[in-house]
């Protein structure tokens, strides 16, 4: 994945001294007591010790092992990391933060850090942008990285907010990520997926938030190198086993229409069942939690009659 520094570190010595690190260690099941401590004594002392964030997290698709997530200046997570090491000594600091997540890599294009949903595992998401009824970006809001999106967003919101941010170099490289206007004034990481060099356009996938946009390219910012160590939070999904009605290229507005007003604003569960052959995009069965009872989106939509259901091989 390229980036490239965008210049917007001249934000003064305030931010500097505030740069967010994050730090994520894999801790072995049988030691998870031990770091946490008697009635949570030992990660409140190293959160006190060292005025990081320490957290205790499990992860979907891991069994034998917690992550500790450590949140702070690069001094507060040198000095956590100290004192684990040293009550620890056979446990592994490596920092796994950074390293791409145990799946597949979305279309062709070069990911180092997309937050892919689990394989065959049922896990919570919400959905952030809808193309069509059948194609969706999600994003699971329960994972230990999600939180960090809302500082993220605030700190690129302060960055991109000033002016004399360089713009992107011309022409520019279909894969790069950037900077891009978002929703209210925001600022949202994005990835050229197209490039016009006629109309001096780019087309954009929104990574965190999801959608696509095509935009003058001198709208967009170059992205600073700690701006894209956060996993891409919005995966892109399709919903398996159904297809337009017969005698249709697309699903009908009526289509669209109901699977927003199933999916708007509320936690539902989704989980990869097959990968598409021609984008290698996720097919997902995506079910709504109404009281007590799992209704699938998927099967509601054919028994509408806005989509037909086609079995998956």
């Amino acid at each position: 994945m390229d980036s490239v520094d965008s210049g917007c570190q001249n934000l003064g010595a305030e931010s500097n001294k505030t740069e967010l690190v994050i730090w994520e260690i894999e801790v072995p099941k049988h030691l998870v007591g031990r770091l946490i401590g008697k009635q949570g004594r030992y990660v409140s002392f190293l959160k006190q010790a060292s005025g990081a964030k320490i957290y205790i997290s499990t992860v979907s698709y891991a069994q034998d092992f917690q992550i500790c997530h450590i949140e702070g200046s690069q001094q507060n997570v040198d000095k956590a990391l100290s004192l684990i090491g040293k009550k620890f000594k056979d446990l592994s600091l490596t920092n796994i933060y950074a390293l791409p997540p145990p799946t597949l890599p979305l279309h062709s294009l070069p990911m180092t850090s997309w937050l892919m949903l689990p394989d065959g595992v049922t896990v919570e998401v919400i959905v952030v942008n809808q193309v069509n009824a059948g194609h969706l970006f999600v994003q699971q809001h329960t994972h230990p990285t999600f939180h960090v999106l809302r500082s993220l967003d605030e700190q690129m919101y302060l960055c991109y907010s000033q002016p004399g941010i360089p713009t992107m170099p011309t022409p520019v490289e279909v894969g790069v990520v950037c900077a891009a206007p978002g929703v209210d004034g925001a600022w949202w990481r994005a990835q050229v997926v197209g490039y016009f060099k006629d109309s001096g356009e780019v087309e954009i996938r929104y990574v965190d938030y999801g959608g696509y946009e095509r935009v003058k390219i001198d709208a967009l910012r170059q992205i600073r190198s700690d701006f894209v160590t956060l996993p891409f939070q919005g995966a892109e999904v399709l919903l398996d086993n159904i297809v337009p009605l017969p005698d249709e290229d697309h699903f009908s507005s009526e289509a669209d229409t109901a699977v927003s007003e199933m999916t708007r604003g509320t936690p539902l569960l989704a989980q990869v069942t097959n990968y598409d052959t021609v984008t290698g995009l996720p097919l997902i069965q995506l079910w709504s939690m109404m009281g007590d009872e799992l209704v699938s989106i998927n099967r509601t939509m054919v028994e509408r009659g806005f989509a037909k259901w086609i079995e998956s091989y």
